[in-house]
């Protein structure tokens, strides 16, 4: 049969299945669906394979968008609170001095092998620190922190090794709070003196404000009015090398200055400084045992003795703390002009 007579009308030749019109036909464009009629073709459901991916891009679509209003709202926190995303993690004072205490005290605790008893958590937290008045200030114990683990009681790789350098066995830090002032102070037990100025050395402030710190003591937790300490405002601390101990006092106004200001926190700083009163305490101790005949073993294992306070805590002659101005009038950080 010829294959015009397969094509005539009423021709009884073999007809084309839809399936081979489609497969030469409809590879780039499929012929229109068809719908109502028993048999037609059908919409192709999507595999599963297909939703899958479908469902995954939207989550990773909704996942980035979360993550982008999270920066958004940490970056605009910081900007409120006066920071920025590159500048300190961590609080740290805007002014800081050391002061090497001269006298009995690093004469008679030179080190952990004259004075071997540990600090005792009621020894330095309590009798007498839970509420420390000087200067006409009341500061009232709001929050502490007493660790063996003194990494803990800091932030700042470079202080947590100098503090492991030092052989720091204990660190108890109490966070102040008073009428117009929040404070923070700190006593790390070192193993001798030499360790106690290197470790103040270590919490050295950069001179930008906007460098990176090496690192300083951490505000205790548990009480809100301690959250702004050392995030914004002016604020100040001191380093006393006690012995082999080593002492931080650091103070803040309620309502500071801006950073780049300066005020005169000398009082709530002299008045934190008392945080070292069991030191004193110590030192009375163990120099009655000595006169006692008890050599320095005997010393070593004293128990301290008496409440009142032996010694004062202001050295003679020291630099005036928190005005960030040692005895001779120079500012630490700020260039002087050279003596003509």
């Amino acid at each position: 049969m010829s294959p015009s007579e397969s094509s005539a009308p009423g021709s009884t030749g073999r007809r084309r299945k839809p399936d081979e019109a489609d497969s030469i036909e409809g590879l780039a464009a499929p012929p229109p669906e068809r719908t109502g009629a028993k048999g037609t073709r059908r919409r192709r459901k999507p595999s599963t394979e297909s939703k899958g991916r479908s469902t995954r891009s939207r989550v990773l679509l909704g996942t980035a968008a979360v993550v982008a209003v999270v920066v958004i709202v940490v970056l605009g926190v910081q900007y409120f609170l006066g920071g920025s995303a590159g500048g300190p993690p961590d609080p740290r004072p805007v002014a800081y001095q050391i002061d090497n205490v001269e006298g009995n005290i690093n004469e008679t605790l030179t080190s952990r092998e004259v004075d071997t008893r540990a600090l005792s958590e009621s020894e330095v937290l309590e009798r007498g620190n839970e509420e420390i008045e000087s200067q006409g200030i009341t500061f009232e114990l709001a929050s502490t922190t007493f660790t063996d683990a003194c990494e803990d009681a800091v932030w700042g790789e470079e202080v947590r090794q100098a503090l492991a350098d030092a052989e720091c066995t204990q660190a108890a830090v109490g966070g102040y709070t008073s009428d117009d002032h929040v404070g923070v102070a700190a006593m790390f037990n070192l193993v001798d003196v030499d360790a106690s100025a290197a470790v103040a050395e270590a919490m050295e402030p950069p001179d930008s404000p906007d460098a990176e710190a090496s690192g300083f003591v951490s505000v205790p937790s548990g009480e809100a009015s301690l959250d702004d300490l050392g995030t914004g405002g002016y604020s100040a601390a001191q380093a006393s090398v006690s012995g082999h101990y080593l002492v931080i006092a650091w103070a803040q106004s309620k309502d500071p200055p801006g950073a780049d200001e300066r005020e005169n926190l000398s009082a709530p700083l002299i008045a934190l400084t008392n945080f070292r009163d069991p030191l004193f305490r110590r030192v009375v101790q163990l120099e009655n045992a000595l006169e006692q005949g008890g050599g320095e073993e005997g010393a070593a294992g004293a128990e301290p003795g008496g409440e009142g306070d032996p010694g004062a805590t202001q050295p003679e002659g020291g630099a005036e703390p928190g005005t960030g101005v040692p005895e001779g009038g120079t500012e630490p950080g700020v260039p002087q002009a050279p003596a003509e």
